[in-house]
């Protein structure tokens, strides 16, 4: 019966990661940093739970029984206590909470419930028999990352616990012994399964109300793993999207709303067409022109079926024959849609995600402008203020501004509590222009007047606004896909609303970054501890490989939420491979463990090679991914067999803690921190560097017959 238990750990585990990482994303407003931080804070946990279970713990039924309960109260504790995350911040999950605030509950929630499945998964494991067991446990992950992707992406959280609890109570249904347990088992089962289908719903509201207390009502759904949440306040209706508010109507930034949306079109002499990037709440106000026909992309469709049934207001706009839908990525659509347009314009909110970032980058502008008339205009948003304009708010305009002057002939930048970005290849218009073209709209707007216009172009302003971005080096703020400046830069002026030391200490680790490669050197001088330092190494460049691929996957094809399970499932699939084909290699195990790691950085330079000729897709991340899986199961075969060769007597798991711990040092400092500072690039140099000096390592001690 034990495949059948591994196999059932394995589906529960990429369940219950699927599950923290879909109510943790709120937490960090959609940022992959989630990612990063729930894989680090799993693995950690993962090597806390294979020591604990060195220490060679009882399996007895009542020892099994009390694992798995505590298992079950962790699930339900790590729920709830999200959910609650605003009684216990000074700030609300809307706003947003501190980094520090964000990585103390992301430790509390993920580390019990990462612990108790891994030490589940460890106590049944035995030396002789790792290798097989944990590939039954890799294929239970292969077949949740799968079910999780393809089927339960829309689910409610709480009946995604439910279906976890259930698969519980089958695991010890077949593990435990007596009659007697199992059919108590089975009764739990049973009453799982009632409430499931009877009180999930009511669950699920009465735990995201913790967060949205001043709401009258609130509504939750998901989609493609993205959490919405629809709130009804005093006549208000306010749509979030992963915690960050989407829409809401009455608008409280209507105003913010009609410039951009006007200001932006009035630069046209006589536009006919327009495309709009998200921001359904500019369509009030773009229906207004004479267009002949106006594309609206949002790339989450929910988001306009969500709105179009609970606001009377919008439904009617897209009631507007000229309108056109599209719930496409930015790349594919440009790829099937060869219109020009007069007007593109970016409604997006603060990048402060790889998902947003796109639309502010070189590479995304330069798509753009080949769709785009000779006459047309591009134009975007970003936060500014005319009172007190601090060095941060500066690099995070200029890196979008001086990306723009890259591409596009002529870039005008309106300054306000919103800076409005205008850019074209054509020539920028006189402000006489525009307050001549505000005449046939002027009558529907709120404030919007030739006077207005004046105050807000006004030559002095633009000037000073112009000369804080000068005072920001233009070589080293050009935001790309590759090397996400306006993403890191927009991250730190979020957080340093909570804490100004905060913002300078990422200001700090971004000026110093480079230092970490001091880390593998300083390795590299332990040889006391040579097998477990090469199994910290190699988990270390497994994730780090791993997070590059999610990061460059969310930049060239999105959804990464929906899909998280796919992509672990292909990473595992490879690591099986792995495993399979060293077990039947007979060669001396240093030789073939040199062998891995001549192919790893074989490997690491094909992909280098990749991404410096621009080869990457979708496709070919996911075969990085594949490969990067076999490289991994190979080497970790390897190192557990030279360690059970010096010692014989001890543990496997010491190897399984060192690679988990490996990969956790991977996640945090690389998914969430170095990757997106350096770029996918850069990062991988970093992982050939590591990979160099252990391959230099053992054939030291090889050649030295250490």
């Amino acid at each position: 019966m034990l495949p059948i238990h591994f196999i059932l750990c394995g589906i529960i585990s990429i369940l219950l990661q699927v599950f923290l990482l879909r109510e943790i994303a709120p937490v960090f407003h959609g940022n992959e940093f989630t990612i990063a931080i729930v894989l680090a804070n799993w693995l950690f946990a993962s090597a806390f739970a294979n020591f604990t279970a060195h220490k060679k713990l009882q399996i007895q039924t009542g020892n099994i029984v009390i694992f798995f309960l505590c298992l079950i109260i962790s699930v339900i504790f790590s729920f709830v206590f999200i959910r609650s995350a605003n009684l216990i911040s000074p700030t609300s999950i809307t706003d947003g909470f501190s980094l520090k605030f964000s990585l103390i509950l992301s430790l509390i929630v993920i580390f019990p419930v990462s612990f108790f499945i891994n030490l589940i998964f460890s106590l049944f494991v035995t030396n002789s028999k790792f290798s097989i067991l944990n590939i039954f446990y890799n294929i239970g992950i292969i077949a949740g990352g799968i079910i999780c992707s393809f089927y339960m992406s829309s689910f409610l959280t709480a009946v995604i616990i439910a279906i976890i609890i259930s698969l519980i109570f089958c695991d010890l249904i077949i593990l435990c012994d007596g009659i007697f347990l199992k059919i108590l088992m089975f009764i739990s089962l049973c009453l799982i399964i009632y409430t499931a289908f009877n009180y999930t719903d009511k669950f699920e509201k009465k735990t995201i109300h913790n967060n949205y207390k001043t709401a009258e009502s609130v509504d939750i759904s998901y989609f493609a793993n993205q959490q919405y949440i629809w709130t009804k306040t005093k006549g208000e209706d306010a749509f979030y999207n992963n915690g960050v508010l989407n829409f809401a109507f009455p608008s409280p930034t209507i105003f913010e709303d009609e410039d951009f949306a006007h200001l932006a079109i009035l630069h046209h002499t006589n536009p006919e067409n327009l495309l709009l990037i998200g921001g359904i709440r500019y369509l009030s106000s773009i229906v207004k022109y004479k267009f002949n026909e106006i594309d609206y992309l949002e790339p989450d469709k929910v988001i306009i079926e969500k709105l179009k049934q609970n606001i009377y207001a919008i439904n009617e706009v897209f009631n507007d024959e000229r309108i056109h839908t599209y719930s496409l990525n930015i790349r594919d659509f440009f790829k099937v849609n060869n219109k020009q347009y007069d007007v593109i314009l970016i409604g997006l909110d603060l990048p402060i995600n790889t998902n947003i970032n796109r639309f502010y980058t070189k590479d995304f502008f330069e798509i753009a402008k080949q769709h785009l008339t000779d006459d047309g205009f591009i134009a975007l948003k970003l936060p500014g203020n005319l009172v007190y304009w601090d060095e941060l708010m500066s690099k995070l305009n200029s890196s979008v501004y001086y990306t723009l002057k890259n591409v596009f002939e002529n870039v005008q930048i309106i300054p306000g509590t919103q800076n409005i970005l205008v850019a074209t290849k054509y020539k920028i218009p006189y402000r006489l222009h525009l307050k001549k073209r505000l005449q046939h709209v002027q009558g529907s707007t709120f404030v919007l007047s030739k006077y207005y216009v004046d105050e807000k172009m006004d030559t002095q302003k633009t000037k000073w606004l112009k000369f804080q971005l000068e005072k920001v080096s233009k070589k080293k703020l050009i935001n790309t896909d590759k090397i996400q400046k306006t993403m890191i830069y927009s991250i730190m002026y979020w957080q340093s609303k909570f804490s100004p030391f905060l913002a300078k200490f990422l200001q700090t680790v971004i000026n110093y970054s480079y230092i970490f490669f001091l880390i593998p050197v300083i390795l590299f001088f332990l040889p006391r501890h040579i097998h477990k330092i090469t199994s910290f190494i190699a988990g270390a460049s497994d994730v780090w490989v791993q997070m590059v691929c999610f990061w460059a996957f969310q930049i060239y094809a999105g959804h990464i939420y929906k899909w998280f399970g796919i992509l672990i499932a292909i990473f595992v699939a490879g690591n099986i491979l792995g495993i399979i084909s060293c077990r039947f290699n007979k060669p001396k195990v240093n030789k073939l463990f040199a062998q891995s790691e001549i192919a790893y950085l074989l490997w690491i330079i094909l992909c280098v090679v990749a991404i410096k000729t621009d080869f990457l897709n979708w496709f070919n991340i996911l075969i990085f991914l594949f490969g990067t899986g076999i490289l991994s199961g190979w080497q970790f075969e390897e190192i557990l067999k030279i360690y059970s060769h010096v010692r014989d007597t001890a543990s496997q798991m010491k190897i399984y803690a060192s690679n988990s711990l490996g990969g956790a040092f991977a996640a945090i400092l690389g998914g969430a921190f170095l990757i997106p500072v350096w770029g996918i690039e850069k990062s991988l140099m970093f992982i050939l560097f590591l990979k160099f000096l252990t391959f230099s390592w053992w054939k030291y001690y090889k050649k030295n017959e250490l």
